[in-house]
């Protein structure tokens, strides 16, 4: 008996829990699919995104649409590959800064004993790719004249913006497509996939030490529909709001 009257409200208490757990599901479910949306696009989900695998020697920083998504977290040995998930919203913008290993003040590497050289990949899984349709602009770079004895670099100011929407560069050269033996990657490039991208730098893959790779994708290369995310944070959520704490 005593046994019993114990079981009882434990009993109760379970289908208490259980049908708060649904009418919460029932709730989250409604914010999802009928609260926060913008013309029928709900919020974006995991299944949303691609992956972005990029791959530079030796080290990068990316921003889309002026967001900075991506920073290579070794620096800058041993060469690493990124990849993240993202979010494509297009047109979208692709700022990338590249940096070969790169004394600041000789432009030489490894104890200033020798003259490295740099490059940078990318694919995305909307198949972006890098390639010469992109954009390339040295702001750093040496040994000049290749003098080894008495080496020196020349610097060019970085401007602030180089990584909004609206930077102009215009003026800037198309990047130049280097083949894999000649940039020579480590193991983990070989461990991704990068089907159909080039390696790119600019013109003088020995010198120029500090690059600025930028690229519009006006839709997405594989013809693939996506529902446009953009401002997620001007949407007003229609379901139940949250308790004041």
């Amino acid at each position: 008996m005593n046994r019993t009257r114990i079981l009882k409200p434990a009993l109760g208490l379970a289908a208490l829990v259980c049908v708060a757990a649904i009418t919460s599901f029932v709730w989250m479910q409604v914010g999802y699919s009928q609260g926060e949306n913008r013309g029928g696009v709900g919020k974006p989900r995991i299944s949303d995104t691609v992956q972005a695998n990029m791959y530079a020697d030796n080290w990068f920083i990316m921003y889309l649409n002026g967001e900075l998504v991506a920073v290579d977290s070794i620096q800058f040995m041993p060469h690493n590959v990124v990849s993240v998930d993202i979010l494509p919203d297009y047109p979208m913008t692709i700022a990338v800064m590249a940096k070969d290993n790169a004394d600041a003040k000789t432009g030489m590497e490894y104890a200033n004993t020798s003259i490295g050289d740099g490059g940078f990949i990318l694919k995305f899984g909307d198949g972006t790719v890098t390639n010469a349709n992109w954009k390339a602009k040295a702001f750093s770079r040496g040994p000049i004249d290749r003098d080894t004895k008495n080496p020196r670099v020349e610097n060019t100011t970085i401007p602030e913006d180089w990584y909004t929407v609206d930077f102009d560069d215009e003026s800037w050269s198309q990047a130049t497509e280097y083949t894999q033996s000649q940039i020579g990657p480590k193991e983990p490039f070989f461990e991704h996939n990068f089907e159909g991208a080039r390696f790119i730098w600019t013109e003088d893959v020995e010198l120029d030490n500090t690059i600025i790779f930028r690229h519009v994708v006006a839709t997405p290369p594989d013809g693939k529909a996506r529902p446009d995310f953009s401002n997620l944070n001007d949407i007003v959520p229609s379901g139940p709001r949250r308790r004041p704490r």
